[in-house]
């Protein structure tokens, strides 16, 4: 079996708390070129620009003015050469306050990017160049500790526009609610397939657990349930050599029929024809 690279920061960069790069010109906004994930979050602010990401088999357009978010775990490289003029800023979880999680959690279900206006790109290029200079090897404390402030700012500010693009829902219960069954989902979308079984789970009705996910996400808990396991799928078929019945006897599929024709429904081609498309 083919494992997928993982990049850590201690061991890539020079501090164990963040690493914060500009890029310009023909630099290039991407470190490396090949698929790999990370156990830390990355954020990408773009001022100008042109490419495109490759993160979880669906394509970004990088442009200005944008800012890119990527999950720790997903897959993502570029698509040909990605240049521009931004920052680039990969942080240990962490040092990433759970509210902002919860934030950028919600938009990987959604999957939007964010355009943002002249004035929240001139407050993040502000806060990110103060950050620069103060993020450095061997920081003292009281050092550590501006850093850290001005490194939740600068996240606490990009969860405020990602915030935007997330459907209204004025319940914090629905919140909390999507928030455990996602927890739920995660550790347990190999043996539990259905929204009843989560709803059992958390003690609520399914249709309880479908309105608090749909009013949260924007999606139903079914379709929660699809996309986990498909991008789980396309993980396997991507970075494995293992055949499509071992694929789905690892997603917990006994029949590995029913499972072709599952992930043939929500992607569109079968799992074969995905892995022929990327691999060959």
């Amino acid at each position: 079996m083919v494992k997928i690279p993982i990049h850590k920061i201690p061991g890539k960069y020079q501090t164990d708390i963040a690493f914060l790069r500009y890029f310009s010109g023909n630099e290039q906004a991407a470190a490396v070129n090949y698929a790999h994930r990370d156990e830390y979050y990355l954020f990408i602010l773009v001022k100008c620009g042109e490419g495109k990401l490759h993160v979880d088999f669906k394509e970004y357009e990088v442009k200005g003015t944008t800012i890119h978010c990527i999950l720790p775990g997903q897959i993502h490289f570029p698509i040909g050469e990605v240049k521009g003029d931004g920052w680039v800023l990969a942080v240990e979880s962490a040092f990433v306050k759970n509210e902002y999680k919860d934030v950028f959690e919600k938009m990987f279900w959604i999957n939007d990017s964010i355009e943002l206006n002249e004035s929240e790109v001139e407050d993040l290029w502000h806060c990110a160049s103060i950050l620069h200079k103060k993020l450095k090897p061997g920081m003292q404390d009281i050092e550590k500790t501006v850093v850290l402030d001005l490194l939740s700012s600068y996240i606490g500010m990009i969860a405020e526009i990602y915030r935007r693009g997330l459907p209204v829902s004025a319940n914090n219960r629905y919140a909390d609610i999507t928030s455990r069954f996602k927890s739920l989902l995660s550790a347990n979308y190999k043996s539990v397939k259905r929204p009843s079984q989560y709803a059992s789970k958390l003690n609520i009705s399914p249709v309880y657990l479908n309105e608090a996910v749909k009013k949260t996400t924007g999606i139903s808990a079914s379709n929660c349930i699809r996309d986990e396991i498909v991008i789980q799928a396309k993980r396997l078929l991507f970075y494995t050599k293992i055949s499509v019945k071992e694929i789905a006897q690892e997603l917990g599929y006994a029949d590995w029929t029913y499972f072709t024709r599952f992930f043939t429904k929500a992607v569109g081609i079968s799992p074969s024809y995905f892995r022929k498309q990327y691999l060959e």
